[in-house]
């Protein structure tokens, strides 16, 4: 930790508690204050914005539990830690303590090296997490200009022939994904630079020419960039695992990445290409419910990009063909049928697998990432041993809800189920 002095408030309706923690952390870097019911706490934690809270679960009229819901509720408190102080030692109660928000517990009776281990180690972990937020909080305006710079430079270089033939767009987007690359490196990058070529190589097949091309390379790159202020961890949980606030949040970040895009005429055909990503084949993505030829093509093409690159990425064994098979079966759902096969050849080269077509093999899937299609290559058994579907077995929702009940039960989370891929034109 740092020379810092840190701010700890210490809640708890007995004063012998609430002096006996305060002798425990008293040194020249933290700042006391302390509170003796619940709703003292609320408006002294508003008042003095603490780096952490202790609080004690078993007061009257406002309980422990109460007072961090109402914490994390209040948009200028949520993000303050909050470790619980209680004689309590029961799983549930621990989990009723995490669910409401808090990130450790602290059990009586009170032993002073373990407060000050916890509290040390908590506040460490908020400093980092402030540090982050603040990087993200900015990294707009510093991106947008990134941007800017990196348009005027453009401007000075592009003759007026260029500008009259066209070309001014693509050197453009040329000049902007190379500043990008750099901006996402501790991000998304890994991601990003992936669905980027996937993208690009599929609408350079596509004959698309030189400008398309390059636009649909750099929607590729800054597909998610919405997504970077102030969501992380977020893009990367399946829609299923997500809060109401997470999934408000996951479902705005196309707009946030079209805004990056607004304020370039050259550019918002790739702003749009970002907004309309999450777009369905079918109609049922987000955000505006697009259907069909009615999504931009570059967004299509990212979609199909960003959804292989997820799917390769997720399993073990024959990345390529899983990713290519996954895409195949949700042809006509979310992708649009007619490209998934411009993504053959690059997925096969960017995962390292040059398969000859009609060459077999098999990739262990996670049992949430089972769909209904897939045919096992390996019988499966629970944990007691019994014969849940034999290989070559097809998966329909019944197996696949059959196989997601055992794992459950097993209450494992490593391992997947093992399922057959064939390598397709």
């Amino acid at each position: 930790m740092t020379n810092e002095t840190y701010k700890i408030l210490i809640v708890d309706d007995e004063e012998p508690n609430r002096k006996l923690l305060s002798r425990c952390l008293t040194c020249d870097q933290y700042t006391l204050y302390s509170a003796e019911n619940g709703i003292d706490a609320l408006e002294l934690a508003k008042t003095i914005s603490p780096d952490l809270v202790l609080l004690d679960v078993s007061m009257p009229v406002m309980d422990g539990y109460e007072v961090c819901r109402a914490l994390k509720a209040d948009e200028a408190t949520k993000k303050i830690p909050v470790i619980f102080v209680t004689a309590m030692q029961k799983i549930a109660d621990e989990a009723e303590g995490f669910e409401a928000g808090a990130v450790d517990y602290i059990t009586k009776p009170i032993n002073a090296a373990v407060v000050q281990a916890r509290v040390r180690a908590h506040l460490s972990l908020k400093g980092a997490q402030d540090a982050a937020d603040d990087w993200n909080s900015n990294l707009k305006k510093r991106l947008l200009q990134s941007v800017a710079t990196i348009r005027e430079k453009t401007q000075a270089l592009v003759s007026a022939e260029e500008r009259a033939s066209g070309l001014h767009g693509y050197l453009l987007a040329v000049e902007l994904m190379s500043g990008a690359f750099e901006m996402m490196e501790n991000l998304h990058g890994v991601h990003a630079r992936a669905v980027s070529e996937l993208a690009g190589d599929a609408a350079r097949r596509m004959n698309l020419g030189a400008e398309a091309v390059a636009k649909i390379r750099l929607a590729g790159l800054m597909h998610d960039v919405g997504t970077l202020g102030g969501i992380r961890g977020v893009s990367v949980k399946p829609e299923t695992d997500m809060s109401a606030n997470e999934l408000g949040k996951f479902h705005n970040h196309t707009a946030l990445g079209q805004e990056l895009f607004k304020s370039f005429e050259e550019l918002h055909d790739v702003g749009e290409m970002v907004m309309f990503h999450h777009e369905a084949f079918d109609g049922s993505g987000f955000p505006d419910g697009l259907k069909g030829e009615g999504i931009p093509l570059g967004a299509r093409l990212v979609a199909i990009a960003d959804f292989i690159e997820k799917a390769a990425s997720s399993v073990s064994g024959e990345h390529a063909e899983y990713a290519l098979m996954k895409a195949r079966l949700h042809a006509s759902t979310l992708l649009d049928p007619s490209l998934i096969s411009f993504f053959s050849s690059i997925t096969r080269i960017l995962y390292f697998e040059g398969k000859k077509s009609g060459t077999t093999g098999e990739v262990e899937v996670p049992p949430n990432e089972l769909i209904s299609g897939m045919q096992l290559s390996r019988d499966l058994s629970n944990e007691a041993g019994v014969l849940l579907l034999q290989k070559g077995d097809t998966l329909d929702a019944a197996g696949i809800s059959l196989i997601r009940r055992a794992s459950r039960m097993s209450g494992s989370s490593e391992g997947g189920v093992w399922v057959m891929i064939t390598c397709a034109e």
